[in-house]
């Protein structure tokens, strides 16, 4: 029986506890020292890793009725910020994945990489920035080693590596943007809908209502609304003027740094309760899960078509879905790094597959910010390393057996 079957057979009927949560030590000389010595040990049992990201910095989805910035590369794109920063993350992955762990060749190989990502624009292009850090230009093909008269294209210093990028239609993708309204997961649509009438909603929406209200009149947005709906609302307030403040451009008359704040704490808070308990995160989790699951089975099992790295470019919610599905949602509230805050711009989840002994493999997650990084302890797992085994067990009761049945219609 194949190992991917096994641990399906495994974690049937399981259920998760409490979550742990660690923080890699950094910024201090032992920390630093520690870090040498986790790398070489890396380096030794490294096999392989699946990296989660969300998108780059990014040009607002809509223009507001009021106050709104004119984006010349149109509405959802990523902008030349977005574009530095997915690059930058790019050459950090080819100094972790090539340099320092030599876990990738020093040029793009098929049997080494795949990509997978949303069907959306921001997320498609953060892929590509992403991937021409880790194969810089003039790393390409050269076809000189069939012909010398043949050139690189565009040029030997400019020669470009064209990875292919997977993505499926909105409509079908239960890995990437299950949540969204275009996948038709009615189950999940039909919660969070109910979440701005809910007296969580009403009660959270009254503490703030002056402020709600003032913000919202500012950028002619959800005005006359009820309270609890206007706070479910809050990011088409919020994601306008925080574009601005990503491109350094001036926040409208009645805006203040201060409210941005404000404003951030409340769609955050709004965002986390979108993505609590078992239930939802086996809705918009648990195929990704399933996904990384199914292929770390086939590296383990020494599988022809297994890749070593599995890059992914998705969204927060991706992100914040994989959490619940984790059980690890508790990180955003009091992990000593996501300071109760959702995961930000271009960070990512790195699963990393590690053969600690011979045949036996194990499992380690990291949360990584462009500044630091946070080793997470998966409830149901007893350290920070988790078999391979022990994993599938912990997350059994969050992969759904059938997506598209358990959604409803």
């Amino acid at each position: 029986m194949r190992l991917w079957q096994r641990l399906q057979r495994g974690v049937a009927g399981l259920v998760l506890t409490a979550g742990l949560i660690g923080l890699t030590g950094l910024g201090s000389a032992d920390g630093a020292a520690a870090q040498g010595a986790a790398a070489q040990s890396d380096k030794e049992t490294l096999r392989a890793a699946a990296l989660l990201y969300r998108h780059g910095v990014i040009s607002p989805k809509y223009a507001p009725p009021k106050n709104a910035t004119e984006w010349p590369m149109g509405f959802s794109q990523l902008t030349a910020v977005g574009m530095r920063q997915m690059y930058e993350r790019g050459g950090a992955l080819r100094k972790r994945y090539v340099e320092d762990l030599g876990l990738l060749s020093e040029r793009y190989h098929a049997d080494e990489l795949a990509v997978r990502s949303s069907s959306t624009d921001r997320a498609l292009q953060s892929a590509q920035m992403l991937i021409l850090g880790l194969y810089p230009l003039g790393l390409g093909p050269d076809p000189s080693i069939y012909d010398q008269s043949l050139e690189a294209a565009p040029s030997a210093e400019l020669a470009f590596t064209p990875v292919p990028i997977h993505a499926v239609a909105l409509e079908n993708d239960a890995v990437m943007r299950p949540w969204t309204g275009r996948a038709s997961c009615t189950r999940y649509r039909n919660f969070v809908k109910r979440l701005g009438n809910t007296e969580l909603y009403e009660e959270k929406g009254r503490e703030h209502e002056d402020f709600l209200r003032r913000v919202s009149a500012v950028m002619g947005v959800n005005e006359g609304k009820k309270i609890g709906t206007v706070l479910y609302l809050i990011n088409e307030v919020y994601e306008p003027l925080s574009a601005n403040l990503q491109h350094n451009l001036p926040l409208p008359e009645g805006i203040s740094r201060e409210d941005m704040e404000k404003m951030s704490e409340l769609a955050d808070w709004n965002y986390h309760h979108q993505f609590l308990g078992r239930t939802v995160g086996r809705l918009t989790g648990g195929s990704f899960v399933a996904d990384v699951l199914r292929n770390f089975a086939q590296v383990s099992e020494g599988n022809a078509r297994a890749k070593r790295l599995y890059l992914y470019s998705g969204h927060q919610r991706t992100m914040l879905g994989v959490d619940a599905a984790l059980g690890i949602e508790t990180a955003r509230t009091s992990g000593p790094l996501f300071k109760g805050r959702v995961p930000p711009l271009a960070s990512h989840y790195a699963f990393e597959l590690h053969e600690v002994s011979e045949g036996d493999f194990a499992i380690r997650l990291k949360f990584v910010t462009n500044d630091a990084e946070q080793t997470i302890r998966v409830p149901g797992c007893d350290s920070d390393t988790c078999s391979l085994k022990n994993f599938a067990a912990a997350v059994g009761d969050a992969i759904p057996r059938n997506w598209r049945q358990e959604c409803g219609g």
